[in-house]
């Protein structure tokens, strides 16, 4: 009997022949050698004592069901006499727990119910015997042979309603009996008249069980279910076991698989029985240290094998039936990371060549062994999308259970052939982001479980590499803190096998730089950069095309720091050699063009900004369609361009178009996305929509302080923008301590004439004025008017616009002084 949440195998009852090949049933009898064995064929009833009654004993009212609410009505809703209803799923899953359910309610509601075994071909044939004479059938009519026969014809008879179980039946063969289970001859039938026939199983291939059956598929209690999970878990386990979000965090670590949150809430409840001073040292008593154990090795606390027999036996089954190759293979799969597996990218007859045993499948033959896996639930092949990459995908548990070194130094050579492979391409190319969103995960899990010290120096930088590109998508998705993390690792590798100056090491560092920069951490960035340009100099000279590249990283950290007169200069430098050397329409060249258009926008020479933005759209233009990303940057800009210039409609039209597309490529909280969205909110400001603007940047704040953390520059300005916003809809006080709160962080990074904080220093004062303190915002207007004099110039759009509120002011201080006595 399977245990109560999962399917628990015991020693089965079928000994093997070794002379026919083949599994008999009767008496031993050995003669001479000891290799040699001949069984008499006695009656089956005789040899295979078998019970039909339901095990009802094994509910428990007190632990309801969980999670399957939407299958057990499925089955419920079954009409009686149509098909044959097939339960199907890894082993582990509920499927007879579920089962057991329903065996109960036909019970409770008079159905006759019978419970079979179908784990060894002896048991399943005595059960379906004592089903047969239990609705008539005469011994003489069990004796002729035609046994099945005469079982579905006696069931077909009756007028009242029934449900036979047919509960493990893992190996579908046994259940063919005399004919073809699939064609409706065998042992197990569709159910005829009043009947219902139900099988639990591992094996999910509709083929095997015919056109009458209606299949369905149990998976582990994950995604919106693991509520579910957790509650499984917390019904098992003692109180004193942690909390409900412990519980959780447990649940979702076990995958959501019934048998294993059973296992682990029954050993907590006996580990709670254990008198203190008898418990083995280190047992774990709650959710958490369960957890930790865990992960240091499921070993100790599945005392009984239960999960690992539970797939060992689908393993052996599959090898059975020629599959001679699924458990090096379900191995190899171990070995990836717990995500989406592109497994037509990895698992091909090319890549695996070098793949030991593994080699000597074909195509068919890998293909034939994937699905065989997946048919067992040991792997979940979901059919892909029209123009997607298929993917595999494993439980965790599966995969604790299945990893081995072997198998993972494997997995590690797969990714870099995939990683490195010319059709792949890079993660700057935006065509190749669902290959790197894929590959990715595997290849970050991979470096950090790798031991490399065995590894050459060229294996080293193959897998470096790799890694390296891993990385830089993780940046192109916004995600510079793990991004960061990866480069740091990688560096760290490189300096102690290679040379910290040798080009894979400089690359690095050049791209541990761009990510610093992301993430606003200016001097770390400049002091890097400045550094490998120092060595790229002396080796290549001022021309070289990684001097080039550096030069360009280093001008935007200088833009980031403020110094945009020294930002612009490189830059207008750069482009010069640019254009000298890849011409004017080169990918380069665009870049650096873009970067100095930025700057006359920020420089508030927004005609000229305008203009190249507009030129080197017309260009990218020829090259690509309007939505590719890099064109997406062009437009923004453009777009910001249209909104200071006073093109209000134009600019709204446009950001909102740009969003739409950004939504189709990026996740929500994409950078990209969350500039556009920020541009909205402003433009929702000056168009009078103030609650629109004060959600927007509400949603925008909690995201950017998730993802980048409360002292990024980004942060602080979508703090700032939604001060302004509260200002204006009155609510000075609120704003006065947001922007002092965002001034305080700005000048303890910049300082207080920094460009990045004069616009926080005029909010506030604005916010003075709101709540009456007039002289004191009058001498913080000055002040700020003064350092945006000296560094941007009379004509820049902050200037005019600080000036006209200190004439604003002016007017309000006139107004309100007392006309002089005559």
């Amino acid at each position: 009997m399977g245990g109560e949440y999962g399917d628990v195998d015991e020693a089965g009852a079928r000994v093997h022949n070794r002379l026919t090949d083949s599994t008999v049933h009767g008496t031993v009898v050995q003669a001479g050698r000891a290799d040699v064995v001949i069984r008499a064929c006695d009656p089956v009833e005789q040899a295979v004592p078998v019970t039909v009654a339901p095990p009802l004993g094994l509910r428990d009212a007190n632990r309801p069901l969980r999670g399957r609410a939407d299958v057990l009505a499925r089955l419920e809703a079954a009409p009686a006499g149509e098909g044959l209803l097939v339960l199907c799923g890894m082993g582990g899953c509920g499927k007879t727990t579920l089962a057991l359910e329903l065996a109960a309610r036909r019970t409770a509601t008079g159905h006759r119910v019978w419970w079979v075994e179908a784990r060894n071909g002896p048991a399943l044939e005595a059960a379906l015997r004592a089903v047969a004479r239990q609705v008539g059938a005469a011994p003489e009519e069990l004796d002729r042979g035609d046994t099945a026969d005469v079982l579905w014809s006696r069931l077909a008879r009756l007028d009242a309603p029934w449900l036979l179980v047919v509960d493990n039946a893992d190996d579908p063969a046994l259940l063919d009996g005399p004919g073809a289970l699939n064609a409706g001859t065998g042992w197990i039938r569709p159910a005829p008249g009043a009947g219902t026939v139900l099988v639990t199983t591992r094996e999910g291939t509709p083929a095997t069980w015919g056109p009458a059956a209606r299949l369905h598929p149990l998976q582990p209690l994950t995604g919106d279910r693991l509520d579910d999970a957790a509650r499984i878990l917390r019904d098992h386990a003692p109180a004193t076991a942690g909390t409900e979000a412990e519980a959780h965090t447990l649940a979702a670590r076990l995958g959501g698989l019934p048998l294993a949150l059973y296992l682990a809430g029954a050993y907590l409840t006996e580990a709670a029985r254990t008198p203190a001073p008898f418990r083995a040292p280190g047992t774990p008593t709650t959710y958490a240290d369960y957890r930790r154990a865990w992960e240091d090795g499921p070993q100790g606390l599945d005392r009984e094998h239960a999960l690992s027999r539970t797939w060992a036996m689908s393993l052996d089954l599959l090898e059975q039936r020629g599959h001679t190759h699924a458990r090096r293979l379900l191995e190899l799969i171990a070995s990836f990371a717990d995500a989406d597996l592109p497994y037509t990218l990895l698992l091909t007859p090319g890549r695996l060549a070098d793949a030991g045993p593994l080699a000597e499948l074909d195509g068919p033959a890998l293909w034939q062994h994937l699905t065989a896996l997946a048919a067992f639930g040991l792997i979940d092949l979901p059919e892909a999308a029209p123009d997607t990459l298929p993917v595999l995908r494993m439980h965790p548990l599966v995969r604790d259970a299945s990893r081995s070194p072997e198998a993972g130094a494997t997995a590690a050579r797969l990714l870099v052939a995939a990683a490195l492979a010319e059709e792949t391409g890079v993660p700057e190319e935006s065509q190749s982001w669902t290959i790197w969103r894929l590959l990715s995960p595997h290849i970050l899990d991979g470096f950090h479980r790798i031991e490399t010290g065995p590894l050459t120096d060229r294996d080293l930088l193959d897998l470096t590499a790799t890694v390296d590109l891993a990385a830089r998508y993780l940046r192109i998705g916004g995600l510079f803190t793990q991004a960061r993390v990866e480069f740091e690792a990688i560096l760290a590798l490189e300096r102690e096998r290679l040379d910290d100056t040798q080009p894979d090491s400089l690359a690095t560092r050049q791209h541990l730089a761009a990510v610093l920069r992301d993430l606003g951490e200016f001097e770390a960035a400049r002091a890097e950069l400045e550094s490998v340009l120092t060595i790229v100099r002396e080796r290549g000279g001022d021309t070289h095309p990684l001097t080039l590249n550096t030069r360009h990283d280093l001008a935007l950290v200088l833009l980031g720091m403020g110094e945009t007169d020294a930002a612009r200069a490189e830059l207008e430098s750069l482009l010069v050699a640019r254009r000298d050397e890849l011409g004017d329409t080169d990918h380069l060249t665009l870049t650096t063009r873009h970067e100095l258009a930025r700057i006359l926008y920020g420089q508030g020479e927004l005609e000229a900004a305008r203009a190249e933005f507009e030129a080197i759209l017309a260009i990218q233009e020829e090259e690509s369609d309007r939505n590719d990303p890099e064109m997406l940057v062009t437009r923004h800009h453009l777009a910001l361009v249209l909104y200071d210039l006073g093109e209000l409609e134009a600019a709204r039209a446009e950001f909102e178009a740009i969003l739409v597309a950004r939504r189709g490529r990026f996740d929500e909280d994409h950078p990209g996305a969350l500039s556009t969205r920020s541009a909205i909110a402003q433009l929702l400001c000056d168009l009078g929509e103030l609650e629109a603007a004060r959600a927007e940047y509400e949603a925008v704040l909690a995201i950017r302080r998730a993802r980048m953390g409360e002292n990024h520059p980004e942060t602080l300005v979508t703090r700032h923008n939604l001060a302004v916003v509260l200002l204006i809809m009155g609510e000075a006080e609120v704003a006065r301590a947001e922007l002092e709160a965002v001034l305080a962080l700005e000048s303890e990074r910049w300082g207080d004439t920094h460009p990045a904080v004069l616009p926080t220093r005029r909010s506030l004062a604005l916010a003075l004025v709101g709540l009456g303190e007039r002289e004191a915002a009058g001498k913080e207007l000055e002040a700020v008017l003064g350092i945006q004099r000296e560094r941007l110039g009379e004509d820049h759009p902050h200037t005019l616009a600080t000036r006209q509120d200190i004439a604003e002011l002016q007017e309000v201080l006139a107004v309100a002084e007392p006309e002089p006595r005559a």
